[in-house]
């Protein structure tokens, strides 16, 4: 088997590289949601499109953009939402868009179940530690 040590390092380099962009990943999202939780304020907007997206498994994605005014101006962002808030944004022209008054572009219409986010934060994390196993293990095997 040529070149262990450099599928070793690959190995490693891959393992610690994956686990801490998921783990950055996860908490980003994880902290967002919380911090439009705490502080968050809402605000009416104006539903400017919307638009669904077909899913690899048939399912489907539904997405609102919404013209809203914390200030002055008036950000213009597209949304994922639920179906529920794609029904209602489509019958009043209006959606509730939660945003943070101190950053009004870190925003959301549907407050979806963080619970994937979290657990995509431990899996990151475990990734993380395998790729610390395989640092160690394999400076501890030194070089041959």
């Amino acid at each position: 088997m040529p070149f262990p040590r450099l599928k070793a390092l690959l190995i490693t380099c891959l393992l610690l590289g994956g686990g801490l962009w998921l783990s950055a990943y996860a908490w980003m999202e994880v902290r967002t949601s919380r911090r439009l939780d705490e502080r968050g304020v809402a605000v009416e907007g104006r539903v400017v499109s919307q638009r669904t997206q077909t899913l690899s498994k048939g399912g489907q994605a539904f997405y609102v953009t919404v013209e809203y005014a914390p200030g002055v101006p008036a950000i213009t962002a597209e949304f994922p939402v639920d179906g529920s808030d794609y029904k209602t944004a489509a019958t009043t022209g209006k959606a509730k868009v939660t945003c943070l008054p101190e950053e009004p572009r870190t925003a959301r219409v549907t407050h979806f179940a963080i619970l994937p986010f979290q657990l995509l934060l431990g899996l990151g994390a475990l990734i993380t530690l395998a790729g610390l196993v395989c640092a160690v293990m394999m400076l501890k095997s030194g070089p041959k």
